[in-house]
């Protein structure tokens, strides 16, 4: 059974700068990013955020940029270890904010799936049994077989995300996914994550597109300067973000 249990977890990193003014610059940002100190030079990713989540469970997160979004999902993904406070995660994680990970200019796309495949924990077998698929889904055809040197923006999406989906976690986080690619690609991808997230155990989606984030979610917060600023069911919290992000 998929869980995930934060108990006052606070994550701090350690900023570093070339002099006085760099840190002053990163100070004045404190409005749409995490807490600044300037006692330690120190950013709280992280405050003192509690959350608990369960099987059947899709939240969503929103916030403005610099809310600690991003850095929430990789601690759940293990990716941080909090400083105080614990992130306990039970089940497989599959991730989506990494899609690029991986991808050296002189590999050709299969070299990509096959090793990327195998860092995920694919078998050789396995991954040359998902590969047609693969290349149907992604509509690189032949170009599956040229380096990624010659792909687009576009292409190199389509590719990892086609190989990313292959597989079926317990606990599935996503990270502004769909950055690049056409309108068709863009709707079979969305029904891709639709349909891999209602056989996930859990999902966690981080957007700033609220629209897309109703197709599937059930929960929702809402992030500001590490900390959760609203949390309930997806109508509650999506309605009150929309009366203030425009100030963001």
């Amino acid at each position: 059974m998929a869980h995930i249990d934060i108990r006052a977890a606070s994550l701090d990193f350690r900023l570093y700068a070339p002099g006085e003014k760099s840190l002053r610059s990163a100070a004045s940002h404190t409005l749409i990013g995490g807490r600044f100190s300037t006692d330690d030079k120190t950013l709280r990713a992280i405050d003192n955020l509690s959350l608990s989540l369960k099987d059947g469970d899709r939240l969503a997160i929103v916030g403005p940029n610099g809310a600690g979004k991003s850095t929430l999902l990789r601690m759940m993904a293990g990716v941080y270890v909090p400083d105080t406070g614990t992130c306990v995660t039970e089940g497989d994680v599959g991730t989506m904010f990494d899609v690029y990970l991986g991808m050296e200019d002189d590999m050709t796309g299969v070299d990509f799936i096959l090793s990327r495949g195998l860092f995920r924990g694919a078998n050789l077998k396995t991954l040359h049994a998902k590969m047609p698929e693969i290349r149907e889904f992604s509509g690189l055809g032949g170009f599956i077989d040229q380096p990624l040197l010659t792909y687009s923006a576009g292409m190199r999406v389509r590719l990892a995300f086609a190989l990313a989906t292959q597989f079926q976690p317990d606990i599935l986080l996503l990270d502004e996914i769909l950055g690049a690619g056409d309108a068709e690609f863009f709707d079979k991808a969305t029904a891709r994550i639709i349909e891999i997230s209602g056989k996930a155990g859990i999902t966690v989606f981080s957007t700033h597109w609220l629209e897309l984030a109703e197709r599937f979610c059930n929960r929702a917060i809402w992030m500001e300067h590490g900390s959760i600023r609203m949390e309930g069911d997806l109508d509650t919290v999506f309605d009150a973000y929309r009366k203030v992000r425009t100030h963001f």
